[in-house]
């Protein structure tokens, strides 16, 4: 795997994923504006062709890609470049503000202001700037004329920061008491085998994962064992308490919407805790740890109002990244909401930042929060808008470079847990 060289990079691939989220953007507003389907089909056709000149699409592609939104209905007159009338004549509007019939100004402005957002939303790492703040400067393009300002206004009114609700109404579950366990043991220098197997046999699921572990074909090589300590101590200090934290933990992820959310942490802990060994400046221990609950948010999503759950998974169905849409309709994001839940777990502060800024790196000085973003980098996620600033700002926190660790993968033991 190479380091993605950003979504501004002028390429195929990059043009073909910030048209595929201007798109979404666009039809975010045309939705808050009630156009009928009709526009929202030719305001999509045109967001999705709108940088046809980079060589994104062969006529072939593009037959297939206007049949697939406008189906038996797809316009068939087309100019030279294979784009039908009537889309180009939104284009040309869009190359040129003010021009067109009425219907093609309104479309090509929502286009325009659809398009500016996403660039600035690309620029982020550079500029820092928060939704907030985008939407505040994209209305100078009212004054220029740019797009309208119920454009801009369709956008603006679509976030809904408050819909989320406060920490005290999300149906957070009660931190295992297992995992606070395993964490105090982790920070203890003094703790022993002994406080390992306690630490197990508070929950019988637990239990029932170290036993299996140990017997599994990966440690099980020399016949079985049939007691906690037993296979505590076949299974060694560190490896113990990765299980018992993350079957302790497993629990807080069990609804069947986190399930994927839950097999991705598990991955990035593991990648966490080998980035950790590798530096030698962070705990390995506390890595995982940090990896297995870095995406803790995703819980306080599970109480949005059906409606901006939907949104949300719209926009995520149009390509946008996770993070992306929720700062988008909530003005903040799940590592944001993650460090809130971690908190309230009690978990030491350099995790709390670290959680809230593992998609931030830039403005991060906790090297944990570097790591974190570097390990969900190698974890192949596409919860953000790939960055190579980003990539590069994370591993030189951590004192990496990307040679040092472009082939790491999921152990053996991280692929069980996974499938256990």
């Amino acid at each position: 795997m190479q380091p993605y060289l950003s979504t501004a990079s002028i390429s195929p691939v990059a043009v073909g994923a910030h048209c595929r989220r201007t798109a979404a953007v666009a039809k975010l507003i045309a939705h808050h504006l009630f156009l009928p389907p009709e526009e929202k089909d030719l305001l999509e056709a045109a967001a999705l062709l709108h940088h046809r000149g980079i060589g994104l699409l062969t006529p072939k592609s593009m037959e297939r890609l206007l049949a697939d939104i406008f189906g038996e209905n797809a316009p068939a007159p087309v100019v030279h470049d294979g784009v039908p009338i009537i889309v180009r004549g939104v284009l040309n509007a869009y190359d040129v503000p003010g021009t067109g019939t009425a219907l093609e100004s309104k479309l090509a402005s929502i286009l325009r202001v659809a398009d500016a957002f996403d660039q600035d939303m690309e620029a982020q790492p550079i500029d820092a700037d928060g939704v907030g703040v985008i939407l505040k400067r994209l209305r100078d393009g009212v004054v220029a004329g740019l797009w309208s300002e119920e454009a801009i206004d369709a956008l603006d009114h679509s976030t809904r920061p408050g819909s989320i609700g406060q920490a005290q109404s999300w149906r957070v579950p009660v931190a295992p008491q297992a995992a606070l366990r395993t964490l105090r043991l982790m920070r203890d220098p003094r703790a022993s085998m002994a406080g390992v197997v306690e630490a197990a046999s508070m929950d019988p699921a637990t239990a029932g994962l170290v036993m299996a572990l140990a017997n599994s074909a990966l440690f099980g090589s020399h016949g079985r064992v049939s007691t906690l300590a037993q296979a505590i101590g076949r299974l060694g200090f560190a490896t113990s308490q990765k299980v018992i934290t993350s079957a302790a933990l497993r629990r807080v992820f069990d609804s069947p919407r986190l399930r994927e959310v839950w097999q991705h942490s598990l991955q990035v802990a593991d990648l966490a805790e080998q980035l950790a060994c590798r530096t030698g400046i962070i705990d390995p221990a506390e890595a995982y740890l940090a990896g297995l609950v870095h995406d803790a948010g995703q819980i306080a999503l599970l109480s949005m109002q059906l409606y901006d759950s939907a949104r949300l998974q719209g926009l995520v169905s149009g390509h946008c990244p996770t993070v992306y849409a929720e700062n988008l309709l909530l003005r903040t994001d799940h590592a944001a909401l993650g460090a809130q839940i971690a908190d309230q777990w009690r978990l030491p502060e350099i995790m709390v930042s670290a959680i809230r800024q593992h998609h931030r790196p830039e403005r991060a000085e906790s090297p944990l929060a570097h790591l974190l973003y570097a390990a969900e980098y190698l974890s192949g996620s596409e919860e953000d808008l790939p960055s190579l600033v980003r990539l590069e700002t994370s591993l030189k926190g951590i004192g990496l470079a990307w040679e040092d660790v472009g082939d790491y993968t999921v152990s053996a033991l991280g692929e069980w847990l996974a499938a256990a």
